[in-house]
């Protein structure tokens, strides 16, 4: 064989091999084509921002894509495990090097390709979350083959909870939700003493993540006291259904802001009963007779009230108040940057007491105005915004939220910061989805309006993180 023939022998079959090669990359890389499903698990296993852009533009480009089936598309397309049904744990990072275990149950016949609602289940003082897991399992009988159950560790179930800050809850959702396929329009807290206080902690500080919370033996998250401090925030429910059932012989003693016991369980509920009347909350509050703090027979009727509704969407009338930015995030207003003073550690002093004032009245003097707040109305297509110590803040926009083919006013502190169109955008719907495994409160728009009040429309290259992820 002559040399020039030994050459392109080799040559061809360099050639071949290439061109073999090629071809398993172009199939390996092949855009889907017109399954939805197919479209939605491509944009969730693209690895950088170019490629998730050009799965994006193929859902925009689909002849049957319409934001309202957005929503079906993804939980049809998610790419979750295919996991047995059981017990199983996962570890979650908190931040602040912290994790949390988190015990989790799947009822028989879970299935990955479904959205599943959620117990988001608290556990009472000296019991496993593992335990207090099957307990809830118990508790729902029959129910239960139609929820997953989450039981985390937890730290946090008081707004004046010790360092570090962590934006635990938030963080075990999401982690929850990427390891299950769940429902997030039925998501629920669920908590006994101890967790009953944490079912409302995330019903205050995270009211868009749940759609109820069923509190027992355990009571609001600040004690009823004549220096009101408490309605400051109870306000925040206005739209999460909370069920806060005791018993009328619990004689646990619940403290006051400055960690000095103020009544017994029973005695603040019943006053937390009587101060919430006509303030038009979503609270069922429920007196069990005869009942101690560790007797508590779960009321069934006014739980399954409770973990069959829905979550609230887009209400017109937001008040929201917190102690962290890692909380500053209330249906569609989210605070990215926090300004000014902030309730640390150690808590600020008391202000100088006035004759007669409990201690408690004057820490909370100086505690108020350490709490940030974002308060909003939205009047059609027009939408006022107020802030306290929240810089960045983001209006978003859903499917619902207004009237697409008119302009949209926003007004922040008293100046229009925005007037003007604004379009759907499936880009941005998908990667806020994918931020936040929120498939059912789809944002198709958001502004951002800066702490001077300087105003951009988003685009999935400018979204920003979560509220609590930054701000944890």
């Amino acid at each position: 064989m002559s040399g020039r023939t030994a050459r392109t022998r080799a040559l061809l079959t360099v050639v071949v091999w290439c061109t073999c090669a090629a071809a398993s990359a172009i199939d390996a890389v092949a855009p889907p084509g017109d399954d939805p499903v197919a479209l939605v698990r491509a944009y969730f296993q693209a690895e950088d921002p170019i490629a998730r852009r050009e799965a994006a533009a193929r859902f925009a480009s689909h002849p049957d894509y319409r934001p309202a089936r957005l929503r079906d598309w993804l939980h049809r397309g998610a790419p979750f495990d295919d996991l047995p049904p059981g017990p199983r744990e996962i570890v979650v990072d908190v931040g602040a090097g912290q994790t949390r275990r988190v015990s989790l149950i799947l009822p028989e016949g879970y299935r990955p390709d479904r959205a599943w609602p959620l117990v988001y289940a608290l556990h009472p003082s000296g019991m496993p979350p593992a335990e207090w897991a099957r307990a809830v399992e118990r508790m729902f009988g029959r129910m239960a083959r139609d929820f997953v159950v989450a039981s985390p560790e937890y730290r946090q179930n008081y707004i004046a909870a010790k360092p570090p800050f962590v934006a635990e809850h938030a963080a075990i959702l999401d982690a929850v939700a990427r390891h299950v396929h769940v429902d997030a329009g039925r998501v629920y807290a669920f908590g006994y003493s101890k967790g009953g206080f944490g079912a409302w902690f995330v019903a205050l500080y995270y009211p868009d993540r749940i759609a109820g919370a069923v509190a027992m033996a355990a009571g609001f998250d600040v004690a009823p006291a004549d220096d009101g401090f408490w309605k400051l925030l109870v306000r925040n429910v206005a739209h999460v259904p909370v069920l806060n059932a005791w018993g009328e012989r619990d004689p646990l003693a619940i403290k006051d802001l400055a960690e000095k016991p103020l009544a017994t369980f029973a005695e603040s509920n019943r006053r937390f009963e009587r101060e919430v009347r006509g303030l038009g909350l979503p609270i069922t509050n429920l007196e069990v007779p005869g009942a101690a703090h560790n007797q508590l027979a779960p009321p069934g009727a006014a739980i399954v009230q409770i973990v069959t509704g829905r979550r609230r969407v887009d209400p017109d009338r937001i008040d929201h108040a917190f102690r962290h930015l890692h909380q500053a995030s209330c249906y569609w207003l989210e605070g990215l940057t926090w300004v000014g003073s902030a309730w640390g550690d150690p808590s600020p002093p008391p202000e100088p007491g006035r004759p007669g004032e409990p201690e408690a009245a004057a820490l909370a003097r100086a505690l108020e105005p350490q709490l940030g707040r974002l308060t909003g109305v939205r009047d059609g297509q027009a939408f006022r915004v107020a802030r306290r110590h929240v810089g960045d803040v983001v209006v978003w926009l859903g499917q619902r939220t207004i009237d697409w083919n008119r302009p949209v006013t926003i007004e922040v502190d008293g100046r229009v910061a925005f007037s003007g169109r604004v379009v759907p955008d499936p880009a941005l719907a998908l990667a806020r989805a994918a931020a936040t495994m929120d498939f059912d409160d789809l944002k198709l728009a958001g502004v951002r309006v800066s702490a001077s009040g300087e105003a951009a429309v988003l685009t999935a290259g400018t979204l920003p993180e979560p509220a609590w992820r930054t701000g944890r």
